[in-house]
């Protein structure tokens, strides 16, 4: 499949009435979460790997950040109510950036988010442009991740921060292991090692790396389990059929994550001064 023919695929996934529907269990931080007891809710669990990539790229008032991938805005949101940052949030789904901007209407910190149409393989803004560039668990879904990087270092000014969660290859996974990951992620999964070569290769200084594998299992079991007790209530947005193909995916994220080979990092880089 081309570069043009995947991009498609994936947005004709995000503008689907399932995604939609997956709002009801992810609310705005479509992403996995810290879990330290297992029973915690997804939402809050998600907010909190959001909130410590914030501290990892060390968000301060004021500053202007790109996010990549925005989803619904959640990220957005957060940014701008708690730091007061200025965030032009971008996304290649119409649909998600309709929800966002609905979503964010009277919210605080509102009028310091701008939603925009865009690719982070060949984004529409000037270099250096921002100070923050943001991108969580979307990379994968990259066919150019190096090129993606390096339209990172283009945007950002010198000193500027590129902060990145995404899930991972853990280990050398052979056999069974490995046709499952090629199965649930056609671009395949890079690793950490490789996600801090892919920052440095593109002119970055990489500042943290931290490995949060440890919450996968939890994280895709807990989506999985809400996905099944609300399987009624989705299917008011999507059908049935779609939401049974959804529990069977996430089967498959769940048992890719029992391997110990699919993982989940935060890496963080400074873009040197002149």
């Amino acid at each position: 499949m081309g570069q043009s023919d995947f991009q498609s695929a994936v947005t004709a996934r995000y503008d689907a009435p399932m995604y939609r529907a997956l709002l009801e269990v992810y609310g705005d931080q479509i992403h996995p979460g810290f879990f330290e007891t297992g029973d915690e809710a997804l939402q809050p669990a998600a907010l909190k790997a959001t909130m410590a990539l914030a501290k990892l790229a060390g968000i301060a008032p004021g500053c202007r950040i790109l996010e990549t991938a925005c989803g619904v805005g959640g990220t957005a949101r957060y940014l701008a109510a708690t730091f007061g940052a200025t965030v032009v949030a971008t996304n290649i789904s119409r649909g998600q950036l309709e929800t966002a901007a609905e979503w964010s209407e009277g919210r605080p910190g509102a009028d310091l988010i701008t939603y925009a149409f865009a690719d982070f393989q060949d984004l529409p803004f000037d270099d250096a442009e921002f100070d923050v560039y943001w991108c969580q668990d979307s990379l994968l879904f990259s066919p150019d991740r190096g090129h993606a990087m390096a339209e990172a270092a283009r945007v950002l000014r010198p000193g500027g921060t590129v902060a990145i969660t995404d899930l991972t290859v853990v280990g050398e996974p052979a056999g069974a292991p490995a046709a499952l990951l090629a199965e649930i992620s056609e671009p395949g999964f890079w690793s950490l090692n490789d996600y801090v070569a892919g920052l440095e290769n593109a002119g970055f200084v990489v500042t943290a790396q931290e490995d949060w594998s440890r919450h996968i299992v939890p994280s895709f079991e807990r989506i999985r389990r809400d996905v099944k007790d609300k399987r009624e209530k989705l299917a008011a947005y999507a059908s049935l059929a779609d939401v049974d193909d959804t529990i069977e995916r996430y089967d498959l994220w769940c048992e890719a994550s029992r391997t110990g080979h699919l993982g989940w990092a935060a890496v963080v880089g400074r873009k040197p001064e002149e």
